[in-house]
């Protein structure tokens, strides 16, 4: 399947993908709203609920424009995959630190229901304390990456 045939079927099979399907994928997050499918031989995730996409996905703008900064990537369009790991991951870690609970867990078990908890205590996600989230962003460590087997 050629990538421009795999991009339509996604679209058409994943009306609404899930702004955290990075995170999700990295077995780092969990989402009661998630729905896993396979095409082909890839992974996708998709949101079934229309209002906390577009929470989540305003929560992930926010945090996409403080990284910017904070990465000194001056560039229009998706953050480099190795990048948006850290965000996507380390934005919803962050936040899970600011909250009473598990904040001490590696793993976050409900996207949503971590976000819907940070709009009731702060009153919205533009109010979010983001300097408090972007440590935990910026902290976070990826896979590192592998190295070719020796001869």
């Amino acid at each position: 399947m050629d990538e421009e045939n795999y991009r339509q079927i996604y679209e058409q099979i994943n009306g609404a993908p899930c702004v955290f399907e990075k995170g999700i994928l990295s077995l780092k997050c969990q989402c009661a709203y998630q729905h896993v499918f396979r095409l082909a031989d890839r992974h996708g995730v998709g949101c079934t609920d229309t209002v906390m996409q577009l929470n989540c996905k305003a929560f992930l703008d926010h945090l996409r424009k403080q990284t910017r900064f904070v990465f000194k990537i001056n560039i229009d369009g998706p953050l480099p995959h190795n990048k948006e790991i850290k965000v996507q991951n380390g934005g919803m870690l962050g936040v899970q630190k600011l909250l009473p609970g598990d904040s001490a867990a590696e793993n976050v078990e409900d996207v949503a229901g971590l976000m819907v908890k940070a709009i009731e205590v702060y009153g919205g996600i533009e109010a979010l304390p983001y300097n408090l989230i972007m440590p935990s962003v910026t902290n976070y460590k990826t896979r590192p990456k592998r190295q070719p087997k020796k001869k």
